[in-house]
């Protein structure tokens, strides 16, 4: 091998040792291929590797339609909702009540998204809105910073939060009075 002003002879082969600069095609082609390459492998990486959410508080159930009262019927569960990407699960754990009319105590629940306002999904089919409750009044203030949802039959209007209805949770009466709260 013989170097002599920049060139490499090889048995007799010459070969430059200068590196020439790439044309602006061929630039913007490896920076096309290089871009598409990183938003594949970070789609890949979301979509395998999906954030995990788990929010709990609990569910309460009054037979009285509205949040005070209750002539037979008062009950609240222990809940927590485990969330990975946009499924997961709603557990229900019985804390206090005479008796558990529930029929299951797990709910499979997808299209699951949170934002600092609301938690959207569905569970079992059904569509289930919270909504962020900075100051809640309804409970005298037992349950600020959580996301809610609240319906009854009976409830006043401002005891009315989100969406949700007794029936998604087989076992509770139409009309009973029903409030879920989560937070993180």
């Amino acid at each position: 091998m013989l170097k002599c002003a920049g060139i490499l002879l090889y048995s007799g082969n010459v070969y430059s040792t200068e590196v020439k600069p790439m044309n602006r095609s061929s630039l913007f082609a490896l920076i096309a291929v290089v871009t598409a390459a990183s938003l594949t492998a970070a789609f890949l990486y979301m979509e395998f590797n999906p954030s995990k959410v788990t929010l709990s508080g609990s569910l309460f159930v009054s037979d009285a339609g509205r949040s005070h009262g209750g002539f037979e019927y008062n009950a609240e569960w222990d809940a927590k909702l485990t969330v990975e990407g946009t499924t997961g699960t709603l557990g229900l754990v019985l804390h206090a009540g005479l008796g558990d009319p529930l029929e299951q105590h797990e709910y499979r629940v997808e299209s699951f998204s949170m934002d600092s306002s609301t938690v959207n999904m569905i569970i079992e089919g059904h569509p289930l809105v919270l909504v962020w409750v900075e100051d809640d009044v309804v409970w005298d203030h037992a349950y600020d910073r959580h996301y809610i949802a609240s319906w009854g039959s009976d409830a006043p209007r401002e005891e009315i939060r989100g969406v949700i209805m007794p029936t998604i949770f087989p076992g509770l009466v139409e009309t009973y009075y029903v409030e879920l709260r989560l937070r993180t």
